[in-house]
């Protein structure tokens, strides 16, 4: 049976929010992506987003929401949140939204991926390269790419648990945090987290990187044993 990714995608991408802080003059730097779990004021994300926040930052943590649709465009909000927890051997946050304002989030179906195997077929949904293609006059932009499970790693100690997925496609800046989805059910089955670059060959002098097909997924379950939820 043919697989309607589109319709898939409809289904999930007011669920998806764009991380960023707060600064003078309502300027927003977006640090990554995110998602809606458990209900609609908790958002999960990648830790390492803000590894190089400075302390002074965290009070100014936003995420852009959904908040209506005006036919085929979708209005958009930037709402305070805070950290509720965060485990950093697993790259991952948890935070709310910090204000009762209505939204378009709805929570995302959470995986057991203990199930997942290499072939798989799988998409993410996130905010790549956000602030750039809003400085260019394209707006709010949600990017999807669609690739396979190209391997399952486990830790090399007893019992040797999941530790990362690797996935056949590129990941670019800006979609750490966003959903990796089981294209079957269209459940997360993994956090995007790392995307593997090598140095320009073409411009070797400029501090380019060329994307390779690799990026890397925490497995939902180690992320939801370690946060508890």
């Amino acid at each position: 049976m043919k697989i309607n990714l589109e319709n898939k995608i409809k289904l999930v991408r007011d669920s998806i929010v764009a991380i960023g802080v707060l600064f003078p003059l309502n300027k927003v730097k977006i640090i990554g992506s995110g998602f809606s779990i458990i209900d609609e004021k908790q958002i999960l994300t990648a830790n390492h987003l803000f590894k190089n926040l400075k302390k002074e930052d965290i009070p100014n943590l936003v995420c852009m929401v959904a908040i209506n649709k005006n036919g085929p465009l979708t209005n958009y909000s930037w709402l305070p949140v805070e950290i509720v927890r965060r485990e950093r051997k697993v790259d991952s946050v948890l935070l709310k939204i910090k204000v009762e304002k209505k939204t378009l989030l709805t929570p995302l179906d959470l995986a057991d991926s203990l199930d997942v195997k290499e072939g798989q077929e799988v998409y993410f949904s996130g905010y790549p390269y956000a602030a750039n293609l809003m400085n260019e006059g394209f707006g709010i932009t949600l990017i999807t790419n669609k690739g396979i499970i190209s391997s399952v790693k486990y830790k090399g100690e007893e019992p040797y648990p999941l530790d990362w997925f690797f996935v056949d496609t590129i990941s670019n800046p800006g979609n750490s945090g966003c959903p990796l989805f089981d294209l079957k059910t269209n459940e997360v089955i993994g956090v995007m987290t790392i995307s593997f670059r090598k140095q320009s060959k073409s411009f070797p002098e400029l501090d380019i990187r060329e994307p390779m097909h690799i990026a890397g997924a925490k497995p939902i379950k180690v992320i939801k044993d370690a946060l508890e939820i």
